[in-house]
């Protein structure tokens, strides 16, 4: 067995010494570096990358961001009460709001959150309002440009005009009207997507063509004449007094027609054409339902 010299085993020693300490260094730097997350938290990182998509709100930036928070007017017209009997309303999109006020002038007031920079006047609708004839014309375009958005027309009848209104006429895209307590001798409506309320009188004669929209009539007075509705795929429902007079037909397609007028006979299902009646008879009345669904109801 080789003995070793005091100085070997004072080389060894050192030797032996430093791989220790090479040993320790490299496995503490190692569990240092696999528990650190760095100045950040690493969960609180992801985290906050992954709210992103909470944060950057295309509706903030290109909405809320650029238009006001709120509806501001931005035109107003008046007309005498006298001006004109009757009302063609045109209506691409946006809302059209019809009602009645105790007395004064006729008032077209416009509405809407105008974009930074741009003055209400210069959002206004041009040409909204205007009369030819006897009828008053209301032009609704353009409802959601670049100047304006949510744009909200409100036309206010006097009472005496309100209540004998001659004709409303009434051509809807994809917008909103809205008519409350009115009273009209003709009423004719073709109406694509939007929705439609109608409260009030209809005197002589109702026309309606509705195709993937949303109809309400309550009338207080049902049509004394004629009534013809035709119903895509959208849906329609109506209330008349319970004595109203009329004779009807209906054709019904795929969709669903609900009466408590009908016979006690219906079952609902898909007919050519079905008959029925109440009162004097002394209107006549068309039906005409596709995919959609239509109801016709007493008080």
């Amino acid at each position: 067995m080789m003995k070793l010299s005091h100085e070997s085993k004072r080389r060894l020693g050192i030797g032996i010494g430093a791989f220790v300490l090479i040993i320790g260094l490299v496995v503490g730097t190692s569990r240092t570096l696999i528990h650190f997350d760095g100045p950040w938290n690493l969960n609180d990182v992801v985290s906050g990358l992954s709210g992103m998509d909470d944060a950057f709100d295309e509706d903030d930036v290109f909405d809320d961001g650029i238009y006001s928070a709120q509806s501001q007017k931005l035109s107003s017209e008046t007309f005498d009460a006298d001006s004109f009997q009757s009302l063609d309303l045109d209506v691409t999109s946006g809302t059209v709001d019809i009602k009645y006020v105790s007395d004064g002038p006729v008032r077209v007031i416009e509405s809407g959150r105008v974009a930074k920079g741009v003055t209400a006047y210069d959002a206004a609708t041009q040409n909204l309002a205007e009369i030819r004839g006897s009828t008053l014309k209301i032009n609704q375009f353009d409802c959601d440009d670049e100047r304006a958005l949510d744009r909200t027309v409100t036309i206010e009848l006097p009472r005496e005009l309100a209540d004998n209104m001659m004709d409303i006429s009434a051509n809807v895209g994809s917008g909103d009207l809205t008519i409350t307590d009115i009273a009209c001798h003709d009423f004719d409506l073709t109406l694509d997507s939007g929705d439609i309320e109608f409260t009030g009188t209809v005197t002589d004669t109702l026309n309606a063509e509705v195709g993937s929209g949303d109809v309400t009539f309550e009338l207080y007075q049902a049509p004394a004449k004629s009534m013809d509705v035709s119903v895509g795929s959208g849906d329609v429902e109506m209330t008349v007094p319970n004595s109203t007079g009329f004779k009807a037909s209906l054709t019904l397609g795929s969709g669903d027609f609900e009466s408590d007028f009908l016979p006690l006979g219906y079952d609902g299902e898909t007919i050519l054409n079905l008959e029925f009646d109440n009162g004097d008879k002394s209107a006549t009345y068309r039906f005409e339902v596709g995919s959609g669904d239509m109801s016709f109801d007493p008080e």
